[in-house]
């Protein structure tokens, strides 16, 4: 096995950017991106989280709690009254992924680096995970904050990591699509590289790179 572990992050890295994802959320509502987004950066506010998905993700709020507080702020800032009941079933239903990044975990992995999930989710859409076909043959451990009680770009995450990879903390890269994990990262210790959208090309050369470095470290050592 290659001396290197690949923690992909899921939504905006594994899947298309996340304001794609937003974007096809919103089609054939009655409110926009532009409209939600702010909605969602005023409840990360209010409750002390550093983004809006955080409040959901930490368990500061159930999803129908939290999807209140976005009908709330719809409807105190844009006179737009939603009903956001199914806001899971229909965020999840956008099953797309990016087949450029999947394939390069298969190499990857093929090539004997670790290939790990790592990702901010709430209990309640976990379960979504089993829908994506890709998830089960591309990694070799999932890791989500709902499981294990952190989450990213808190230190503990990282080193719940380290111990399921079996690598030091110089061995384990972490690909984000948020610049602040990527840091956390960083701060642990690890490698951070920013993907996803028009960052992924760059990051598969990088990492690619990276790998084949680590397979010629190995091969040398096992000479």
């Amino acid at each position: 096995m290659t001396d290197i572990a690949i923690w992909s992050d899921f939504r905006g890295v594994f899947t298309p950017p996340l304001a794609e994802g937003v974007r096809r959320f919103c089609e054939d509502r009655n409110f926009t991106p532009a409209q939600i987004l702010p909605c969602l950066r005023a409840i990360g506010e209010r409750h002390g989280c550093p983004d809006g998905m955080a409040v959901l993700d930490s368990g500061v709020l159930d999803e129908r709690r939290w999807t209140r507080e976005i009908e709330r702020e719809l409807l105190d800032r844009f006179g737009v009254r939603a009903d956001l009941s199914d806001f899971g079933p229909r965020w999840w239903s956008d099953r797309r992924v990016d087949e450029a990044w999947v394939a390069a975990l298969r190499e990857w992995r093929a090539a004997g680096a670790f290939v790990g999930l790592m990702s901010n989710m709430p209990a309640e859409w976990s379960v979504h995970l089993g829908s994506f076909p890709s998830v089960a043959d591309a990694f070799d451990e999932v890791l989500l904050s709902c499981d294990v009680g952190t989450r990213k770009p808190e230190g503990e995450m990282f080193r719940l990591a380290e111990a399921r990879s079996g690598l030091a903390p110089r061995f384990n890269v972490l690909v984000d699509d948020l610049p602040e994990n990527v840091e956390g990262a960083r701060r642990a210790g690890w490698s951070g590289v920013l993907s996803g959208g028009d960052a992924t090309e760059s990051a598969i050369a990088h990492i690619d790179s990276m790998v084949r470095d680590a397979t010629a470290i190995s091969e040398g050592v096992a000479r």
